[in-house]
Order: C-alpha cells, then sequence, then structure tokens
C-alpha cells in the first residue's frame, strides 16, 4: 500500500437507502466504542475545559456522523465536573436526523447544523475543532483546506483522530468490520477507508504545508493516529 487509493465510499452515496445509512451509522457506532475514539480526544480537551474558568469549553465537531463521540464527550464531562459546550456539523441530512435521535435517547444537548466543509468556511470561532475518521475520504487538496479552516477556526487547537493506512491495518479492519457490524457498507466502506488513509509522515507533511508549528501526531492502537495542533485562531 504505497499510495492511497481514492474510491468513492458508499456511506458517501447521497442515494444510499435510509435504512442502509442508519444500519451503517450503528456499526460506525459500535466501532468507535470498541476503539474509544472518544477517550483520544477526552484527553486533549479535559485539561483545557478545566482552564477556562467558569465558562464552558466551546467544541465544533466536524463531519460528526451519528454524533456518537460528541455525546461521549458530554457524558464524560458531566461525570467528571467539566465544562463542554460542542457544536457538531454535517453534510448529510440524513445523518443529522439520526444523530439528532441519537441525542434525544441519550439526553445530552447537542447544536447540531448542516455544514459542507468543502465549500464553506466554519461560520464561528470555536476553542477546539475536531474531526474523527473523515479526512481520509478527501483529496489531499481537500485535507489540506479542511485543515486550514479547522485552524483558523479554532482558537486554542485542533484535534484530528483519523486511520492509518498499512497491509496490517487492513486486515484489522476488514476482520473487525464483520465482526462489529452487519452492514454490507461498514463491510465495504472499512477496509477501503484504510486504503485510501494517510501514512503518519505523510499527515505530518500536510500539516507542516498547512502551517501548524506547535503540534504532535502520535499512532494509537488500533490503526489510528492523533493529530493535536496548537492555534491562535488566525490564518
Amino acid at each position: 500500500m504505497q499510495t492511497r487509493v481514492l474510491v468513492p465510499e458508499q456511506m458517501d452515496d447521497p442515494e444510499l437507502d435510509r435504512d442502509e445509512h442508519e444500519l451503517a451509522l450503528r456499526g460506525l457506532q459500535r466501532i468507535n466504542r470498541w476503539t474509544r475514539n472518544a477517550a483520544l480526544v477526552w484527553k486533549h480537551v479535559s485539561k483545557l475545559a478545566r482552564d477556562t474558568g467558569n465558562r464552558p469549553l466551546r467544541v465544533l465537531d466536524i463531519a460528526t456522523g451519528a454524533a456518537d463521540i460528541p455525546i461521549a464527550l458530554m457524558k464524560l464531562s458531566a461525570s467528571r465536573g467539566v465544562k463542554l459546550e460542542i457544536d457538531a456539523c454535517d453534510f448529510s441530512d440524513q445523518a443529522l436526523a439520526f444523530a439528532a435521535e441519537n441525542c434525544a435517547g441519550a439526553k445530552v444537548a447537542l447544536r447540531l447544523f448542516q455544514h459542507d466543509i468543502l465549500r464553506h468556511e466554519i461560520p464561528d470561532q470555536y476553542d477546539v475543532v475536531m474531526c474523527s475518521q473523515f479526512l481520509h475520504h478527501l483529496s489531499n487538496e481537500d485535507v489540506g483546506a479542511v485543515l486550514q479552516k479547522m485552524k483558523v477556526a479554532a482558537t486554542k487547537r485542533v484535534v484530528v483522530v483519523d486511520l492509518e493506512r498499512s497491509r496490517a491495518n487492513w486486515l484489522q479492519v476488514w476482520f473487525a468490520t464483520r465482526v462489529l457490524s452487519r452492514s454490507k457498507v461498514v463491510h465495504f466502506d472499512g477496509p477501503q477507508s484504510i486504503r485510501a488513509a494517510f501514512t503518519v509522515p505523510e499527515f505530518n507533511d500536510l500539516a507542516q504545508q498547512v502551517g501548524f508549528t506547535d503540534y504532535a501526531i502520535r499512532r494509537k492502537w488500533p490503526c489510528r493516529f492523533v493529530l493535536v495542533g496548537e492555534t491562535d485562531g488566525t490564518a
């Protein structure tokens, strides 16, 4: 797997059947719980939240999908006495409708809104702007543009969780998607996501091109890396 292979994923198809879409979102939620994606983000927002004093830390989740990670973060904040205020956006109306159902079921208050991050700037500033397993869907050029938008909108920190491309990771994801989900969409999209993903050196180059200077990228098991970049909310 020397280079990225970008093939349209089934979850990105606007004509995807609603029931199939929801089954896939449920499968991704299960995988996110197993891989503890929310915990990866939590450690990078909780300390900031404790340093903001009486006001809540404002967080934006880009391409939120089922909003399971923001919901998990809100539950963690409530159990630990940390103040968070989370907005979450997605391009897909179906995903946002499912996210709203999840929020209602979890009794968690998030502000959900439709947003095309590829076409539009982020319409507000936040302390932290994050995304999870989204950027591998995009071309290198689009990833750079989205990272730049996130960097400008974040006054303190950008957090990115994504997959890392390797043959071993492809095998792990192929197996995990079949154990943790009945969705044929997830069975296709999971391994394809690894083929489309970046290696850590490739993503490091992108971070430097965007202008991150104070940042770190670390590999995390299983199959992922986390970028944490400090920002000042300026271009």
